[in-house]
């Protein structure tokens, strides 16, 4: 039985789609921070709608350098765009039971203009999405990295022991 060493490649369809989407994401978030600032004084939406557009960008920055071929020299990098992600997570995930908590027990509706924590409530979702997605992104490209590195250090991905020991 020969032993061989399978790398993962993404599909450029997987590529171009988070690009798209990563894209709309930014534009929507800033948009977001624009409007509700601005024109409705609803500075917890604006701030979570840039918080949100910030990580969609992040996430875009991330598949950019991955086409570029940037995470080809140390793909262990991605770790920290991975822990990133986790703390987006987390801060969407607080913000929304924060304000959802502050919206019933003020005996809120859903307002647009001053502090409207329902639709806060959805940025916050929003900022957890994209966290979820740097989080996603990030482990996909570094586990398409993750057999190419065994083998340059001379692990076997998928017997006991490496193809160079065995021809020896």
């Amino acid at each position: 039985m020969e032993d061989y060493i399978e790398v993962r490649q993404i599909s450029s369809c997987a590529i171009k789609s988070r690009i798209v989407f990563s894209t709309i994401g930014v534009f929507v978030g800033l948009s977001i921070c624009a409007v509700f600032g601005a024109h409705y004084h609803n500075y917890n939406v604006a701030l979570w709608g840039l918080t949100s557009g910030i990580a969609a960008a992040v996430a875009l920055g991330v598949t950019i350098a991955y086409i570029k071929h940037m995470w080809d020299s140390n793909p262990r990098r991605l770790k920290g765009f991975m822990l990133a992600g986790c703390f987006i997570q987390l801060a969407g995930v607080c913000g929304f039971v924060t304000y959802l908590v502050l919206a019933i027990t003020n005996n809120q509706d859903l307002i647009v203009y001053g502090p409207g924590y329902y639709l806060t409530c959805v940025w916050c979702f929003m900022t957890w999405k994209w966290g979820f997605w740097l989080l996603i992104y990030s482990r996909s490209f570094l586990r398409s990295y993750g057999d190419a590195d065994r083998m340059i250090q001379g692990e076997d991905v998928v017997g006991k022991h490496s193809f160079y020991q065995s021809i020896h």
